[in-house]
């Protein structure tokens, strides 16, 4: 076996696998090498081209770093292409200008990170190689080696194309394009890995290559965790983002002593900054971390060698290799840039342009896309601000050598390590078979799908056992946005989806019944997608599948469940081999599922197999038509109280809804069942569109019989005195319409943090139409009294009198099998205790949010961005309160006894106050500022994309500069003052034994609205001792005793002071009495109005 010594990377041996893939490249056979990090791919390449003929090989690569990595030229520079090309401009009469001799010279195009090679770029170069060849077969029939490892780098597709591509190709990568099926590649993956020794790191690196880790692993990696680590100069930091690695390097620079020299490149011709992978400006110092990007013909470094500047002038800088020890003097180095050519009927390169720089960046930090293929052998990793792309931390962890010389600025979270379930189910494919399948699952998913985010809305699944249908069920699920297209087609009613299941209690119901199967889907790459913006951070765990796109399976049902019953025919009939895959890994038993099929609903199957059912998973089902009844109670009645609160959630909860699951639930085993009390569904027009109100729209197809444009909605709102408004804010918004006002779109769910009123389409046109004149103007708002008027008139009353507290529920009075209300029996049971942080948090606790959340003064919107700051802060985001999902509720009105507040009465869940989560959380996350920058807080403003379709939920990612709220200082609002330590909050006292509202801090004081608010009513205690209000709520009025008693002070000062400098003086009596006698005048009214002052300072105490 001969041994060869890369100047770039470890020994590596000549293995078999390598002999094998040298002989099949030296044979003509087109291959892809691929495997994971630290194989030898790039030794593999390298070792083929010394020994191939250089005139007959055209090496490309799809960006400009990779091509120079391989002495090679970007696929566009090769072929021609233009940016903004598709494949069919390539064809005769299109945009390309026709082909280069050079594709019909070459004998093997090698393609290079082929991961990163999008599916129509591939195709272009199919059809441009077969026009210059004239040979009609895939690539004109020329060898191909393609290299690289799938599970690195994805390609890049805008949020512009995403649509465009979806309609001609299953997925971006190289293998969804159309040619790639007629290709005989054979795939050579290299399994021995160089780079790392220690079996640990290598295990946990396979683990993160494929998206999962496990518990151990992630634990093992963030024992490497050290937020305030320096790293020492022989370090390289790695970060995902150019203007985080320029600013560590900016910092590092500017503490080092002596001169700073500048280089600047300088541009021949056609070159530009794409054109090399040098510093289009390099700022340098003696003691300046750097890395050499070329290549030393003398092999004294290579591309990717770290050093250290140790001489510097504008001519020469000398580095000391870290590797070597070698000092090595570079001159500025001149790149030139070629454009592929034929000489003599050879390939070889023209010169259409030139750069000329210093061959070396600064290193202290380079980006992760920078350092793919290099080693590095003492790493630290920075998380701040995530990873961007799948792949691209597998690609960071992997340039590192050991555990020992690794470490992190933050713990590493599964949000950080993300892959292509396509893509490992492909890889996992090539290397595991199942001889025999004996349970089989066959999934359908069909959803709304806006471009550019998909959202799962039904699901259903068909479960074959050694030949039988063992299970058959499905459930729609709220998908987390506006219903679109499939709301239309689907026939859903406003409100049709509030008491469905989300994806995350649907999954663990499914992974019970499939597990033990393989599973075939219908829409599994739409699912994985889904999960991204619909279900964060959700494990899919279905074991190496398959989606029916990937078998060649047709199939041709108009809805989940005929398609689902389609692909079980298909098996059962013997018509669906499957040689590759791993089943659905066992699940708990303990992990609650839900299922629901709502009235409105077509029916389907909801057969469950009974052997791998719970109590739970069975009264579910048989609320939706299962075949077996329940037989206990409370199962039923915890799923009564689940279909309440999410409704609860989404802001509908009526009487039909109601009666319906009750009705089902005494059906299948009778009780005596109650259910949360019910919620407003949609608020009265005409108690809120005034004169100038403004407003915003989502979930609108058209309006009023003609399309929703932006344009018309801004002339329908004025027709009416309206303003229209694309977004909905806290103070620059005052109502919402929505085509379902229990739409879970942003829009929606901003409106319910910011408690704005939601008024249904249908309502707002009915409005429109009865109001042809305009809106009316704004009522003037009725005055109340004030809360001591209120209590002093109360105390006169005699006690059976006195009003009542009232709860604002829209039907005060459901009456119940019992003869009591909801509402009534709801807070009779036990009742919500306020508590600190620190008693009702810790790791793993389940959180609900009501109102506003706000963390070092930035909002966090409902959803994914507050799903994040819990994950940050070990605590699980739950969207609903719920009496057994739920542990606590974190509100900013803890008050109120409505919504999610009145479902924490009902259950009697501890209640903390949002500035209190506020000082906890901040606590907690001030030692890590890194990682509080990095998490997704949004400006109050919530809207979608201008140029994606109307009310498109979008994926929340980290803004580069959020919008900070304007907060006065919090120092004098951490918390509520109190005139002895007994007046603080006793947090296990329930709501009607508690202090007023603390302060929460906010955004700037909101303009003007026209729709009439309601004077505050009542505070508790408001007139009992030691329960004054904080006085840093707001400033106090002078009154006029304290103006009066200030003016004449300081007149009394201002004269005796006077008459004293004259008396000094010896002015004369013209000049001193009338001083004098303004003295004697002033001296009694500063005396009187100083003791009235005195007198009414102490009334107040």
């Amino acid at each position: 076996m001969t041994s060869v010594q890369p100047s770039a990377s470890p020994r590596i041996h000549l293995t078999e696998e390598f002999n094998d893939a040298l002989a099949r490249m030296r044979r003509g056979e087109n291959v892809m090498i691929t495997g994971k990090a630290g194989t030898g791919k790039s030794t593999l390449l390298r070792l083929y081209l010394e020994e191939a003929d250089k005139g007959e090989v055209l090496v490309t690569a799809p960006t400009g770093v990779a091509a120079l990595n391989v002495g090679g030229f970007t696929i566009h520079r090769a072929f021609g292409f233009r940016p903004g090309m598709y494949p069919d401009d390539i064809q005769p009469g299109g945009r390309w200008y026709g082909p280069s001799p050079v594709l019909s010279t070459a004998k093997v195009l090698v393609i290079d990170e082929i991961s990163m090679v999008r599916a129509d770029l591939f195709d272009m170069m199919d059809i441009a190689m077969r026009r210059a060849r004239e040979v009609n077969l895939p690539f004109g029939g020329i060898q191909l080696i393609l290299v690289g490892d799938l599970l690195q780098l994805p390609p890049v597709v805008t949020d512009t194309e995403r649509e465009i591509f979806r309609t001609r190709w299953e997925t971006p990568f190289f293998f969804s394009a159309d040619v790639y099926q007629r290709l005989k590649l054979q795939e050579i993956t290299l399994t021995t890995v160089w780079r790392q020794s220690n079996e640990d790191f290598i295990e946990i690196l396979n683990e993160v290559r494929e998206g999962s880790i496990g518990e151990g692993a992630r634990e093992l990696l963030n024992s490497r965790v050290e937020p305030d680590f320096v790293p020492p100069k022989d370090w390289v930091t790695l970060a995902s983002f150019n203007r985080r690695v320029a600013k560590i390097n900016a910092d590092h620079l500017a503490e080092l002593p002596g001169k700073e020299f500048v280089s600047h490149a300088q541009y021949r011709n056609s070159a530009d900054s794409n054109s090399f992978n040098g510093a289009d400006e390099l700022r340098y110092k003696v003691g300046a971390r750097v890395m050499t990007v070329i290549n030393d013909p003398g092999r004294a470094f290579v591309n990717g060698s770290f050093g250290e500047i140790v001489e510097a002038t504008e001519e020469i800088i000398t580095v000391r290799i870290d590797a070597t020890g070698l000092l090595v003097k570079l001159k500025k180095h001149l790149w030139l840039v070629n454009q592929p050519t034929v000489n003599n009927g050879k390939l070889s390169g023209e010169t259409v342009g030139s750069v000329l720089q210093f061959p070396v960046i600064l290193a202290w930090a380079i980006t992760i896309h920078k350092s793919q293929g290099k080693t590095i052998p003492k790493l630290y990793i920075d998380l701040s601000g995530g990873t961007a792309v799948e792949g691209q931390f597998y690609v960071a962890l992997s340039r590192a050598v050991d555990l020992d010389n690794l470490r992190f600025s933050a713990p590493v979270e599964p949000r950080h390590i993300r892959a292509s379930n396509t893509l490992v189910r492909r890889i996992r494919r090539a290397t595991t078979t199942v001889n025999e399948i004996s349970r089989f699952t066959a999934l359908s998913v069909e959803g709304v799908d806006f471009g550019l985010s998909e959202h799962v809305a039904r699901i259903h699944a068909v479960i074959v056992e050694n030949d039988k249908v063992v299970a058959d069920f499905g459930t729609w699920i709220n998908p987390a946005a506006d219903l679109g297209d499939f709301g239309r087609r689907n026939g859903i009613p406003a409100g049709g989806l509030a008491c469905a299941p989300t994806l995350a209690d649907f999954w663990p119901l499914l992974l019970r019944q499939a597990s033990g199967s393989t599973v075939v889907g219908d829409g599994l790459m739409m699912l994985e997608r889904a999960v991204r913006h619909q279900q964060k951070g959700l494990e899919l765990a279905l074991g190496l599948g398959h989606d029916i796109s990937e078998l060649e399976l047709r199939i041709d049902g108009a809805d989940p469940v005929t398609r689902a019953h389609e692909i079980a025919d298909a098996f059962l009939a013997g018509n669906l081999t499957i040689k590759h895959g791993q089943p659905v890994p066992e699940t708990s038993r303990h992990a609650e599922g839900a299922v629901f099929i709502p009235a409105w609903a077509p029916e389907s199957p909801m057969v469950l197999d009974p052997s791998r059912s719970t109590e739970s998973d069975i009264a579910w089902a048989s609320l939706s038509g299962g075949q077996f009844n329940p037989w206990d109670v409370d199962e039923v009645q915890e799923c009564i109280e689940l279909l309440g609160a999410w409704a609860t959630s989404r802001g509908m909860w009526t009487s039909e809804m109601r009666d319906d699951i009750l009705a089902r639930a005494r059906r299948r085993l009778p009780a005596d069942y109650t259910a949360p009390p019910l919620v407003e569904a949609s608020t009265d027009p005409a108690t809120v569109l005034y004169s100038g109100t403004r407003i915003a729209f989502t979930g609108r197809n058209n309006l009023l019989g003609g399309p929703a444009d932006d344009d018309r909605l801004n002339s329908i709102c004025e027709s009416r005195g309206l303003v229209y408004k694309k977004a909905v804010s806290k103070t620059r918004c005052d109502v919402l319409v929505a085509s379902d006002v229990a739409s879970m779109s942003r829009k929606a769910q901003a409106a319910r943090e910011f408690a704005k009123p939601i008024i249904s389409q249908d309502e707002f046109e009915r409005w429109y139409d009865e109001n042809p004149q305009g809106a009316p103007s704004a009522p003037e708002p009725a005055a109340s009294p004030t809360p001591r008027q209120e209590a002093k008139t109360a105390a006169k009353l005699p006690a059976e009198s006195r009003p009542k507290p009232t709860t604002k529920h829209a039907d005060q009075s459901p009456t119940s099998p019992t003869g009591k209300s909801d509402a009534e029996r709801a807070f009779s049971e036990p009742q919500a205790r306020l508590v600190s942080p620190d008693e009702a948090l810790g790791e793993g606790t389940r959180v609900a949010f009501r109102g506003s959340t706000y963390i070092f003064g930035k909002l966090y919107p409902h959803g994914p961005a507050l799903e994040q700051l819990c994950a940050s802060l070990k605590l699980e985001y739950k969207q609903a309160v719920t009496k057994t999902r739920c542990d606590v509720l974190v509100t900013d009105d803890y008050l109120a006894r409505d919504g999610k507040s009145g479902l924490a009465w009902r259950y009697g869940k501890p209640v903390i106050t949002a500035e209190e989560f506020r000082r906890w959380a901040e606590g907690r996350l001030s030692d890590t500022s890194e990682e509080v920058a990095a998490l997704t807080a949004e400006p109050e403003v919530v809207d979608e994309n201008e140029a994606a379709p109307a009310d498109v939920s979008m994926p929340l990612t980290p803004p580069t500069a959020p919008i900070e709220p304007q907060l006065e200082s919090n120092s004098q609002q951490s918390a509520p003052e109190f005139e002895s330590a007994s007046d603080w909050p006793a947090y296990d006292r329930p709501f009607d034994h508690i202090p007023p509202t603390f302060v929460q801090p906010g955004p700037p004081a909101p303009q003007p609205s026209p729709v009439p608010v309601p004077a505050p009513g009542p505070m508790l205690f408001d007139d009992g001792p030691g329960s004054r209000p904080s006085e840093s709520t707001a400033p106090k009025k002078k009154s006029t005793v304290a103006k009066l008693a200030k003016i004449f002070g300081i007149t009394f000062g201002v004269v005796t002071v006077v008459l004293f400098v004259l008396a000094g003086a010896g002015a004369s009596d013209a000049v001193a009495m009338p001083v004098a006698f303004a003295w004697l005048l002033t001296l009694p009214l500063a005396v009187f109005f100083g003791i009235a002052r005195l007198i009414e300072k102490l009334r107040s105490k």
